[in-house]
């Protein structure tokens, strides 16, 4: 169940970054995504057009709401998530 709950949110943040495509992405460097308020949805490396590196996403409010890194594409070591306050969830 715990997998879940670490899964889940990556699931979303995968669907949104697809979602938006936004018409200026640099598909082999550092990119910046928005939601339709103009706050900052994620930002991060690409490689091939597809999340790879370092990853941040965002609440619509602008609260950091998870980090952590990507290696070959696949979720590499610790994640971070945070609650809607901005305060580390576990």
């Amino acid at each position: 169940m715990r997998y879940f709950f670490i899964l889940y949110p990556l699931f979303l943040v995968s669907i949104s970054i697809k979602a938006q495509a936004p018409k200026n992405v640099d598909p082999n460097g550092y990119n910046k995504f928005y939601y339709e308020n103009g706050k900052l949805s994620s930002e991060g490396l690409m490689r091939d057009g597809k999340p790879d590196g370092y990853w941040k996403t965002y609440s619509p409010n602008g609260t950091l709401k998870s980090e952590g890194n990507r290696k070959n594409f696949q979720l590499d070591s610790t994640w971070k998530f945070y609650n809607e306050q901005g305060k580390l969830a576990f």
